[in-house]
């Protein structure tokens, strides 16, 4: 009777084990040993890590300047930093996203007070960090040491294993938000047999964890980014309100904080709306004008918690400083005639989103399976208009924005990719259903292979340098 039990709940619970399985080899495979060759590190601008024989990755060379502001916040306020006369890039780099710091900060404190508890002797692994660390330095010629700027990197423990619970809430809560715009629970067992939460895998493994997990950046907030996308208009579809809308655009405005990504999700927000409610629900001109204090309200919300930072640190503070703009700096390509900006953006355009395509094939090879199958049988019109058009806007934005900054990378243009997740969900076709325990098991083990291959391959690190992002 209790083997049958024993069974019976395993039978249960069986999709979820794969599914924290799959998530475990990800996450080890990650720490498994640094991704790139010690000799070229300097010129893929990374870093690698040596925690012991078993232990080790790779971290991109800007990690140390987040780690610095987590661990000390009043750091972003630093205007110059030099080390042995080399000017090195000031703590104000991170001013235009002081939440991001704050936040790893707070969760840090309780850590500190637990590892100081604890009676563990850490001297071997600062050690091995030293040398992994040191070994940069002496592989690029530079005439410096890890103590030069760190003299002590126990305080760091904590701070990285702060970033690392960041991370985790941020992946989380953009699995957590896709899954919910498609009505799926992730909290229910019985979710795990939905092959909508297969497909969300794909916002836990892909090259923006890959690279950002383990090191510590903002920019990992992309995912996040694309995850609200989905999620918010989502909400407008199933009640185009202007309580909807004004939620959003103050979660989107604060989010900003943290990373200044989220102008794409209200700019896609906004589209959305107007086109649900001229397009879908036919409403008229009047309509808008006579809801236009609406709109104003939407955008005094979005932008209220970036204008009141920029207000604090120019009152307080001795002035706001973006590294972007003031150091970088972007727009510079609006200084061209007309047609170098157009050349230089589709340029930019196509660099960035081909590599973003090519990084997350399995999602285009699907789509393109589905689209081809759909167009055989004649059943085109499910391609969801919805989702297809949250897509080219959120698409779109990205593309103009960065293009005209002058910088775009994977970490940008995968966003958009993700995107099409609801898309392809909404356009299986209903006899994979009819198979679903054998479809689910068949993803699991692609899932358990693409997740080891994506941790232990090389690229993104290097981008810009490296063009091949299968390698």
């Amino acid at each position: 009777m209790l083997v049958n039990k024993i069974a019976v709940y395993i039978n249960k619970i069986k999709f979820f084990l794969l599914f924290i399985t799959i998530l475990f080899t990800y996450f080890i495979s990650l720490y498994s040993g640094p991704v790139v060759s010690d000799e070229i590190q300097i010129k893929y601008n990374t870093r690698n890590i040596v925690i012991n024989n078993n232990i080790g990755f790779s971290i991109s060379s800007d990690t140390g300047n987040w780690m610095r502001l987590a661990n000390k916040p009043s750091l972003l306020f630093e205007d110059k930093r030099f080390v042995n006369d080399r000017e090195l890039t000031a703590g104000n780099v991170g001013l235009s996203k002081p939440a991001s710091f704050i936040l790893v900060y707070i969760l840090s404190q309780p850590i500190k007070f637990i590892l100081n508890l604890l009676p563990l002797d850490n001297s071997n692994v600062i050690s091995n960090v030293q040398e992994s660390l040191n070994e940069g330095y002496r592989v690029g010629e530079i005439d410096q040491t890890v103590s030069d700027t760190v003299p002590n990197l126990n305080p760091f423990i904590s701070t990285y294993m702060g970033w690392v619970v960041l991370n985790l809430i941020i992946i989380s809560l953009s699995f957590f938000f896709f899954c919910k715009s498609l009505n799926i629970s992730i909290l229910k067992l019985s979710s795990y047999s939905n092959i909508g939460l297969w497909l969300g895998c794909f916002f836990i493994i892909n090259d923006i964890t890959k690279i950002y997990f383990i090191s510590p950046n903002p920019a990992i907030f992309n995912l996040l980014a694309s995850s609200l996308t989905i999620y918010s208009c989502s909400q407008i579809m199933d009640k185009c309100s202007i309580n909807n809308l004004l939620k959003f655009s103050f979660i989107f405005g604060f989010l900003n904080l943290f990373y200044e990504i989220f102008f794409a999700p209200y700019s896609v927000l906004i589209l959305f709306y107007l086109k649900v409610m001229f397009i879908d629900n036919q409403k008229k001109i009047f309509y808008f004008l006579n809801n236009s204090k609406f709109f104003l309200l939407s955008f005094i919300l979005f932008i209220s918690p970036y204008v009141v930072w920029i207000f604090v640190t120019n009152y307080f503070f001795g002035g706001f400083f973006h590294f972007g703009i003031d150091d970088n700096p972007g727009f510079s390509i609006l200084n061209n005639d007309f047609s170098s900006i157009v050349t230089r953006m589709i340029s930019l355009g196509k660099y960035g989103y081909k590599l973003a395509i090519l990084s997350s094939f399995p999602i285009i090879i699907i789509l393109l399976f589905l689209i081809i199958n759909n167009l055989i049988n004649k059943n085109l019109y499910l391609l969801d208009k919805n989702y297809f058009f949250i897509f080219i806007a959120y698409s779109f934005i990205i593309f103009l924005f960065f293009s005209l900054f002058g910088q775009i990378g994977t970490r940008h243009t995968i966003g958009p990719i993700l995107i099409l997740l609801p898309l392809i969900y909404y356009f299986l076709p209903k006899k994979i259903y009819e198979n679903k325990s054998k479809i689910i098991v068949l993803t699991a083990g692609f899932f358990f292979i693409y997740s080891i291959y994506v941790a232990r391959k090389t690229f993104p690190f290097g981008e810009g340098h490296l063009l091949n992002p299968f390698i």
